[in-house]
């Protein structure tokens, strides 16, 4: 996880993040003492509606993954865009414990 050129993301199952890479640190600014323990949504850009969330909760609930577009904001307020996946690790009894996203950023490929 910590060599990987990509961005990484772990979170418990109520979404609160566990864990990021260096890659991660370096695309949004944030260090990981600074934020672990906080939601994702710490990165919402506003850029995307609830409607769209709302199906990237409802396609990952029902399907245990959700691969798109999204453009989130870095600690200093600049907005950039990534390819994000994300997929759910269940235990053995099939019940979901963590959330794993993985992104590239894609910034420059938009503009």
């Amino acid at each position: 996880m910590k060599s990987t050129p990509l961005g990484m993301m772990v979170t418990d199952k109520k979404g609160k993040i566990i864990t990021v890479n260096p890659s991660f640190t370096k695309v949004t600014g944030f260090d990981e003492e600074e934020i672990v323990g906080k939601n994702p949504n710490i990165l919402q850009s506003g850029k995307q509606s609830d409607a769209f969330y709302e199906e990237l909760w409802k396609t990952l609930l029902t399907k245990g993954a959700w691969q798109g577009e999204i453009w989130n904001k870095r600690k200093d307020g600049r907005l950039y865009l990534e390819w994000l996946t994300i997929n759910a690790i269940y235990d053995d009894a099939g019940e979901v414990i963590q959330y794993a996203g993985v992104f590239s950023e894609v910034t420059d490929k938009a503009e």
